[in-house]
């Protein structure tokens, strides 16, 4: 499918984890911490960390990967990139659950997050950082799962949208509608091609994360493609890096045809 967009015209709470399904609710100003369970593909489940990983809160992440655990996912990813301390308290909890895994048949345990210097150094010089496999960030991991032979998409449920033309408000207004039509189809994975776009409002990444939540809900993704400088430059003031996976063009069409 190929869209133009018509160019006639022209206090933050952090989430508190509930259940394995992801629901959240919010957080008073001292619980500055939150778990949050996703399940991006068939086999793969995703815990994300919020806030300081101490000993007030290794026990709520231990008891988060429990359950995960138990449900016995081919790839349990636990993303540490937004943790903004981790004590010596989150370094046994990271332990613990490493021997969970490890005792849970058909799982394999992957660390993401290593990019930032709070959980990169603490792992490195505690020499904890050779125990686990680990990737900058959960796109990192994803791609990589992605990319295996043993994380297969039903294409079916795969939808590819290529925008040609500018993202400014009226664009984005029609692409919020577009993607609402997809979205309220079957489709479980949508790709964007964004090759086309001549100019694009930092707004973009707005329309896309409503998106992308709607398609994490059903455990599905949103992947763009052909993003040029244009839309980097628009998507980089949002910091998408958590929540959109980004391949070039040719990537994901090497990756269909095979």
């Amino acid at each position: 499918m190929t869209w133009t967009p018509n160019l006639s015209g022209e206090g933050e709470n952090l989430p508190a984890a509930d259940h394995l399904n992801g629901t959240v609710g919010p957080c008073t100003p001292a619980q500055l911490f939150g778990v949050t369970v996703r399940r991006p593909a068939v086999g793969v489940c995703v815990v994300a960390v919020v806030g300081e990983l101490d000993v007030l809160t290794a026990s709520l992440l231990e008891a988060s990967m429990r359950e995960a655990l138990a449900t016995a996912p081919a790839y349990l990813i636990l993303d540490l990139e937004a943790v903004r301390f981790l004590g010596a308290s989150g370094l046994s909890c990271l332990l613990r659950t490493y021997e969970l895994a490890r005792q849970t048949p058909g799982t394999q345990l992957q660390l993401a997050g290593m990019v930032t210097r709070v959980v990169a150094r603490s792992l490195h010089v505690t020499g904890l950082l050779g125990q686990f496999d680990s990737y900058p960030c959960v796109t990192d991991a994803l791609a990589a799962l992605i990319d295996s032979t043993e994380v297969r998409i039903n294409t079916e449920q795969v939808a590819l949208l290529s925008i040609i033309g500018r993202l400014d408000v009226t664009g984005l207004t029609q692409l919020r509608l577009q993607l609402q039509a997809l979205l309220d189809t079957d489709t479980k994975y949508l790709v964007v091609n964004l090759a086309g776009v001549g100019s694009c409002d930092n707004r973009l990444f707005d329309v896309l994360a409503q998106a992308h939540h709607r398609l994490t809900d059903r455990e599905g993704w949103l992947r763009l493609v052909g993003v040029g400088p244009a839309v980097r430059n628009a998507l980089d003031e949002a910091t998408t890096s958590e929540c959109l996976l980004v391949y070039e063009a040719a990537e994901w069409t090497r990756d269909l045809a095979g």
